[in-house]
């Protein structure tokens, strides 16, 4: 009977550790969005970035047919359609509405985050900017709570360092805050490395969001704080068994 209680709190105990571990990939649904402002630190005006999932639509390309769920982005006026594999959440494709329609191709296929996510996780990816390859070195650094207009947050924290030309630029990087709860980006800052110091330049911050499976996610965090308590209840219990059993 002890061998079994001990077997039940120890298989509890690794359910809730590797539920708490790590951030898995967000559940999007049509209807989801996520509204950011940005803003320059010592600048007068703020931008409106915002993501809307429209839906969901098969992509084939080179012969390979991607299950692609649609997001519509707007970031100041310009409209950017992107095609994200289901499975990884990856571009697969984008359309840019500036001016006319251009479609652009990721070859390979373009992921920012790359789920799951857990502290000490490294992985990388490339862009272009400018007719220039940039590649893009991500680790999860640790986790933080972050307060935003749109609530707080408990946060992955992802520090990205850019490759221009084969060469980690020193100048310039990223932290990145990624919620489960609000099943994206809570907010990215911009560091620059000026003479030395590093200061803060720029930075991106959720405002308000929609995300339907964020409630299952609230869930998942109360079950764990019941699973903890059964845990300490369990112990107590096996703890008292054991003086019992010695009185006895």
């Amino acid at each position: 009977m002890k061998k079994l209680l001990v077997a039940f709190i120890i298989a509890l105990f690794i359910f809730s550790l590797v539920n708490a571990s790590s951030l898995k990939k967000p559940e999007w649904r049509k209807g989801d969005f996520w509204k950011y402002e940005m803003e320059t630190i010592g600048g007068k005006n703020k931008s409106i970035i915002s993501t809307t999932i429209i839906g969901k639509e098969d992509v084939t390309i080179n012969n390979i047919t991607y299950h692609c769920i649609v997001s519509k982005n707007n970031f100041s006026g310009e409209i950017r359609v992107q095609y994200l594999d289901e499975e990884s959440l990856a571009i697969v494709k984008e359309i840019i509405y500036n001016n006319g329609a251009k479609e652009k191709i990721y070859n390979p296929l373009s992921s920012l985050i790359q789920y799951p996510v857990f502290i000490g996780k490294k992985w990388e990816t490339n862009t272009d900017w400018k007719n220039t390859t940039i590649t893009i070195f991500f680790e999860c650094i640790g986790k933080k709570d972050i307060t935003t207009k749109a609530g707080k947050f408990s946060c992955y924290v992802i520090r990205a360092n850019y490759s221009f030309n084969g060469t980690i630029s020193p100048y310039f990087y990223q932290v990145i805050y990624v919620s489960g709860r609000a099943g994206n980006i809570v907010r990215v800052e911009y560091y620059g490395n000026m003479e030395g110091n590093e200061t803060l330049v720029e930075y991106i911050e959720l405002v308000s969001f929609r995300y339907s499976a964020g409630i299952k996610h609230d869930n998942l965090i109360i079950y764990g704080i019941v699973i903890g308590g059964i845990i300490i209840s369990l112990l107590a219990l096996y703890k008292q068994l054991g003086v019992k059993k010695k009185l006895l």
